[in-house]
C-alpha cells in the first residue's frame, strides 16, 4: 500500500483538516521517497540489477576492470560471468554459465579425440539469435581446462533447411553478409 493510500483510513474530520494536509502530505511525499529508496538499494545487491555505484563495487569484489566505453549491461554480465567462473569445470558449469550469460538453454558436446567442446542454443522456438559471443568466449575461457579448445557451434546447412530459409528470405532477412555472420541458431527444445 502506498503512502497516500494510508491516509484515506484517517476519519473524516481529519482527512478534511488543512493542519492533516499540512503535516501528511510532506510525510507521504518522504515515505515514498524512502520506499523507492528501498526499493533502488534492494536492486544493487544483485549482478545483473545493479546500477553504477553497486556494479563499481560489484566489480572491484570480482577483480574486474569494465573495458572502456562498456555499457552498464555489458558490465553486469562480465560480472555476471566472473561469478559464475568458480568451481569444478565440467559440462554442467559452463552450460549453466553460458546460459546465464546469454539467456539460453546451452548444451555441451565433448570431442574428447579432437580436445574440444563446443555449445549449441536450445529455446522455446528455434531461430537466429544475437548474443555476445565475445563475452561467452572469455568468460568460458576462465574456467575451461587450457588443453581444451571452445567452439560456439556455428550455423549449418541443416539449421537454414530446419528454419525453412531460402536464398531470397536470406537476403530479405539480413541486409549484409556481416549481419548474417554475427547470428547462431538457436534449436527448438524438443520434449
Amino acid at each position: 500500500m502506498e503512502p497516500r493510500d494510508k491516509l484515506e483510513r484517517l476519519p473524516k474530520r481529519l482527512l478534511d483538516s488543512p493542519y492533516t494536509a499540512g503535516v501528511s502530505d510532506p510525510m507521504a511525499d518522504l515515505s515514498q521517497e524512502l520506499l523507492e529508496g528501498a526499493r533502488q538499494l534492494y536492486l544493487e545487491f544483485y549482478a545483473h540489477t545493479a546500477n553504477e555505484a553497486g556494479l563499481t563495487e560489484w566489480e572491484r569484489l570480482t577483480g574486474r576492470t569494465p573495458a572502456p566505453g562498456a555499457t552498464l549491461e555489458e558490465r553486469r554480465q562480465a560480472v555476471v560471468a566472473q561469478l559464475c567462473a568458480g568451481g569444478t569445470a565440467n559440462a554442467a558449469l559452463i552450460e549453466s554459465m553460458a546460459k546465464a550469460l546469454t539467456g539460453y538453454d546451452v548444451k555441451v558436446t565433448e570431442h574428447f579425440s579432437e580436445y574440444t567442446f563446443s555449445l549449441a542454443f536450445y529455446g522455446d522456438e528455434g531461430g537466429f539469435i544475437r548474443i555476445d559471443a565475445k563475452l561467452l568466449r572469455d568468460s568460458v575461457e576462465l574456467v575451461k581446462p587450457a588443453h581444451l579448445e571452445f567452439i560456439i557451434s556455428p550455423i549449418t546447412w541443416g539449421d537454414l533447411e530446419e528454419a525453412e530459409l531460402t536464398w531470397a528470405g536470406m537476403e530479405e532477412q539480413f541486409p549484409t553478409w556481416g549481419h548474417f555472420e554475427l547470428l547462431f541458431y538457436c534449436h527448438p527444445k524438443t520434449t
